[in-house]
C-alpha cells in the first residue's frame, strides 16, 4: 500500500481511548514515518507496540495493522512497519480486524500484561513477554470501548518477536453470548474508525497546516 508524504491519517493506540491524527513525513515499501498531531503522544509509544493507521482511498476506508519499529523522541516522530491492510467496505466481520488493545493474561493467579494486534470472531493475535507453549489454554481479559471481555483462548501458533512472543489464539469453550458481544464490539470499533476517518475530510486543511508548521519548526 503506497502512502503519500503529507497525507493525514488516523492513529489508534492502546494508551488512549480516542483516535488521534498524524501526518506522514516519509513513506517506503513496508512502512511509514509519522509525526503525531499532539507532541505528548510520542511518549506513550514503545518498540513493537501495535498501532492502527486509518485512511481513505478512492472512497474506501482502509485500516493498517502496524507495529512501532523506531521512535525518534527528538524529532517527535515514529516509524511504523505495515503488517496488514484491511478494507472495511463490505468487510465480513469474521475477518481479522486490526486493533491496538491492552489485555491481561490470567495464569496461575498472576496478571500478565499483553496487547492485542488483531481480532476476529474466531480468535486473535496477542503479544506478550511471557513464553507459553503451543496448545496451552489461559484466560484473557480486555476492554473494547466500555465493554469488558473475559474469555479463554488456546495457543495455535507461536512466533518469537523483538520484545517477546506473538501468539495466534483461538477462542476456547466460549458461549454464544460471548460471540454476540464480541461481534457488537468489533462493529463499534469499525464505526469508530469510519467516523474518525470521515472527520479528516472536514478538518484536513487546518490540521495539515498545523502539523506541517510543527514539522518545519522541528
Amino acid at each position: 500500500m503506497k502512502f503519500k508524504v503529507g497525507e493525514i491519517v488516523t492513529l489508534k493506540h492502546y494508551s488512549v481511548d480516542n483516535n488521534n491524527r498524524g501526518i506522514i513525513s516519509e513513506a517506503f515499501n513496508d512502512g511509514v514515518v509519522i509525526k503525531p498531531e499532539k507532541d505528548f503522544l510520542i511518549y506513550s509509544f514503545f518498540d513493537s507496540d501495535p498501532v492502527v493507521i486509518g485512511y481513505e482511498s478512492e472512497n474506501i476506508i482502509n485500516l493498517c495493522e502496524s507495529t512501532v519499529s523506531f521512535i525518534d523522541y527528538k524529532d517527535n516522530s515514529f516509524t511504523l512497519t505495515i503488517n496488514n491492510v484491511q478494507s472495511i467496505k463490505n468487510k465480513r466481520i469474521t475477518q481479522r480486524f486490526p486493533v491496538s488493545l491492552c489485555a491481561y493474561i490470567i495464569n496461575d493467579n498472576a496478571q500478565i500484561f499483553s496487547y492485542i494486534r488483531n481480532i476476529s470472531l474466531d480468535g486473535l493475535s496477542l503479544c506478550s513477554k511471557q513464553e507459553f507453549k503451543k496448545g496451552e489454554v489461559f484466560s484473557i481479559k480486555t476492554k473494547i470501548a466500555t465493554i469488558e471481555l473475559n474469555f479463554k483462548a488456546r495457543i495455535v501458533w507461536k512466533n518469537v518477536s523483538k520484545v517477546g512472543f506473538e501468539y495466534g489464539l483461538e477462542f476456547y469453550a466460549v458461549s454464544p453470548e460471548f460471540s454476540s458481544t464480541l461481534e457488537r464490539c468489533i462493529e463499534l470499533l469499525r464505526l469508530d474508525q469510519e467516523l474518525a476517518i470521515s472527520r479528516l475530510k472536514y478538518d484536513f486543511e487546518p490540521i495539515k497546516r498545523i502539523i506541517q508548521r510543527r514539522v518545519i519548526m522541528n
